[in-house]
């Protein structure tokens, strides 16, 4: 009995081990990733990569924790930096109720690193001025066809236009492969036009009438490094500055005050990125938090571990 019970003991803290410190076994939920990653999916979280997380509430179990100990954010040493297009897993939510470690975790892709630049025009991502796009991103298009289209392409039609006018959310090299079939007469692709705002996007402040096609430009806040403060630009900062690093922000007239005292400029305390889901029109992302701080970064998708589609178990993620 006492053998069992010591092999038992073992055998989880070695799991917890594995679980903390080196990877984790993640499903796909959803369509967000899809072109790259589809749902249903079981991929490997690698926390070597960047250094893994140590537990900020060690006393949890999945969603259930007890606050009495709490550490503050730490990450040990790992082999690789955050590079851009890198796919993480990473915790989010709208609230701070939950510690950051029991929060939601999502799935996305890094866009801009911190320090960086960003502009996203017609729905394409440019980085620093470079266009920093992976492949198979999804678009909405709408295709026309000259008669039906072979119902394996699982094209959804588009009945209130015609019979035979589809909506279709694929990549540009898919969209082109259409044209190719004989039974398409036109592909293109459906961006929103840069004068439509929409409400629910970052900042949420009509001083900035951006959409999920046509974003920008933004920095991205890095630690260390300093802005100039202005009654514009603040509205870009200010819930970032805030929220995760709990600062008093109040704006009179031109002037912005930080902790109650006038400041011309602030110093960001951590790194932080911006992400998007490669199903560019079904996904909340970045475009509509914010930015996401590295604090809450769990590890590096590397495997798809497991695919109802043929062929993609156990393949290296791109």
């Amino acid at each position: 009995m006492r053998k069992l019970f010591k092999f038992t003991f073992w055998t989880i803290a070695l799991w917890i081990f594995v679980r903390v410190f080196l990877f984790r076994v993640c499903s796909i939920p959803s369509n967000s990733m899809q072109g790259n990653l589809f749902e249903g999916e079981r991929i490997i979280v690698n926390k070597l990569a960047y250094g893994a997380r140590v537990p900020m509430t060690p006393l949890s179990i999945g969603s259930s924790y007890l606050g009495l100990i709490k550490i503050p954010y730490v990450r040990l040493p790992g082999f690789s930096d955050f590079k851009r297009n890198d796919l993480i897993v990473f915790n989010f939510s709208l609230s701070d109720e939950d510690p950051i470690d029991i929060r939601e975790e999502i799935i996305s892709r890094i866009i801009a690193l911190p320090g960086d630049s960003l502009l996203i025009k017609n729905g394409i991502a440019e980085v620093n001025s470079q266009i920093s796009e992976p492949a198979n991103i999804f678009l909405p298009y709408t295709i026309v066809s000259t008669a039906g289209i072979d119902s394996n392409l699982n094209i959804v039609p588009n009945k209130e236009i015609q019979p035979t006018t589809y909506n279709y959310f694929t990549s540009t090299e898919k969209a082109a492969d259409l044209l190719k079939t004989g039974s398409v007469r036109s592909v293109s692709v459906n961006i929103l036009s840069k004068d439509e705002s929409q409400q629910f996007i970052f900042p949420n402040n009509n001083n900035y009438k951006w959409n999920v096609d046509h974003f920008g430009p933004l920095w991205i806040p890095r630690e260390g490094d300093s802005i100039a403060l202005t009654s514009k630009n603040i509205i870009l900062y200010k819930s970032t500055m805030e929220r995760f690093e709990k600062a008093i922000i109040k704006v009179k007239g031109d002037s912005v005050f930080v902790n109650d005292r006038f400041a011309s400029h602030y110093i960001f305390e951590q790194n932080y990125f911006f992400v998007m889901g490669d199903n560019r029109h079904n996904v909340i992302d970045s475009r509509t938090w914010g930015f996401i701080p590295e604090s809450h970064i769990i590890g590096k998708v590397s495997v798809i571990l497991y695919s109802p589609r043929e062929g993609r178990s156990l393949s290296r993620v791109k």
